[in-house]
């Protein structure tokens, strides 16, 4: 492994549809070298060397520092800053940065592993972490590596703060197995016993079964044994996804693995990805024809029979406008049932997702609205009447009637964060 040190221009990474969240990559190429990694695709303009060389940002807690600042944040449990903020008392910085909706900060990038082994040495996501609790952020980790367990302390200042969630990415629950896909992370053992460390703690935690590799991860055994070990650790969410190989590095190098060591595959994954989709998506009439079970149904089905959460339960930062993240979120599980799980209507599935995104950037209080107000929204009619009932009876009556535990998409002060008031 080559770690090469550099000053970075950018950190951060937003999204207009979900404004509420922002993500850190703070690592350029990751050492866990897993062979189905989407981070390997040439889109992303990684270096060649992804696996073995690793750019770090050394001044990643210094950009994110300056992002706050910018945003008008303060450091309120900071007790000296060497400036003039030292003369302002903490109980005025906490007013004064209260003016200002907080967001989540995702100490990940999705493709670069925050707690890769890099990380051991140079401590960056650390003292990332050590700003998010300084100026009073929530954040949300996602990671292969035990190595999380090093800042277990900084972390549950945080969660006392404000909040904190760490998922684990867990794949295959035979070691042999894991070892082959993801040679340089940690193993599926230790990041379930990470998970139930941090469970032990009362932080938030949970795992991304992703992607489900077919013929090998997508087996009855693999998947009942990763079920049972969450539900053991205590996991209070998780998530199932596909498996996409996109032409390029990323499909090349998964496909040598498989030529190495399971040749008689080769030709099943050849045929299934054949079509060379830009988004790494599988042909769906192979698919069929090989009778494979869909990811997200089949983990969605399996956690209603281990009594695991199919979704990450919502925090919901301070100053946000929370009927309307309370309304997207209810809007956006419907979505996913009605879309992914039931196929009642994509088209109906996607207006409703749409209209869930417009709530999450919209400025006005929708509990506040008139209803003449609400009607003039970009909604069609079949969004109106989920979100009338919602605000009218603090229920959705679809989520009661598709849902096993009708208690679960009840409005109520429980069930998206601690602290959440309920809907008036």
């Amino acid at each position: 492994m080559i770690i090469e040190k550099y000053e970075a221009k950018s950190l951060i990474r937003t999204s207009k549809r979900s404004p509420h969240h922002i993500h850190l990559n703070i690592y350029q190429g990751c050492f866990h070298n897993c062979s189905y990694c989407d981070g390997k695709s040439e889109e992303y303009f990684m270096h060649d060397d992804y696996n073995n060389k690793i750019r770090a940002k050394i001044n990643a807690p210094e950009l994110l520092e300056k992002y706050l600042i910018n945003k008008g944040f303060l450091p309120i449990n900071r007790e000296k800053t060497n400036t003039l903020l030292d003369f302002i008392p903490q109980s005025n910085r906490k007013k004064i940065s209260c003016d200002n909706p907080k967001f989540i900060i995702n100490i990940f990038g999705n493709i670069c592993d925050v707690y890769q082994p890099a990380e051991a040495e140079l401590t960056i996501t650390r003292k990332v972490l050590q700003v998010a609790y300084d100026y009073g952020f929530p954040v949300r980790i996602l990671t292969k590596n035990a190595l999380v367990l090093r800042d277990i302390d900084l972390i549950k200042k945080i969660n006392q703060d404000t909040f904190a969630r760490v998922a684990f990415t867990i794949t295959l629950s035979n070691q042999q197995e894991q070892l082959i896909f993801e040679p340089n992370a940690s193993s599926t053992n230790e990041r379930l016993s990470a998970l139930n460390k941090f469970r032990e703690e009362g932080i938030s935690a949970g795992g991304y079964i992703t992607p489900v590799i077919p013929w090998i991860g997508d087996t009855k055994t693999n998947l009942m044994e990763l079920f049972q070990r969450l539900k053991d650790a205590r996991a209070d969410f998780v998530i199932t996804g596909g498996l996409t190989l996109k032409p390029g590095r990323n499909k090349e190098d998964f496909l040598k693995i498989i030529g190495e060591h399971y040749p008689e595959l080769l030709i099943l994954y050849d045929e299934l990805y054949r079509n060379n989709s830009i988004y790494g998506q599988p042909d769906m009439e192979i698919w069929g024809k090989c009778k494979l079970l869909n990811p997200i149904k089949q983990g969605y089905q399996m956690s209603k029979e281990y009594g695991i959460n199919f979704f990450e339960p919502r925090y919901i930062p301070e100053g946000t406008l929370r009927t309307n993240l309370e309304m997207a979120t209810i809007l956006s599980r419907i979505a996913f049932l009605m879309g992914e799980i039931y196929e009642e209507s994509w088209q109906k599935a996607y207006k409703i997702r749409e209209a869930a995104i417009e709530l999450e950037n919209n400025p006005s209080d929708i509990s506040l609205m008139k209803f003449d107000e609400i009607l003039t929204l970009p909604y069609e009619k079949h969004v109106f009447r989920h979100i009338i009932e919602i605000l009218q009876t603090r229920k959705s009556s679809y989520l009661i009637k598709k849902e096993d535990n009708s208690q679960l998409f009840v409005i109520n002060d429980d069930f998206f964060s601690k602290n959440s008031p309920s809907l008036r």
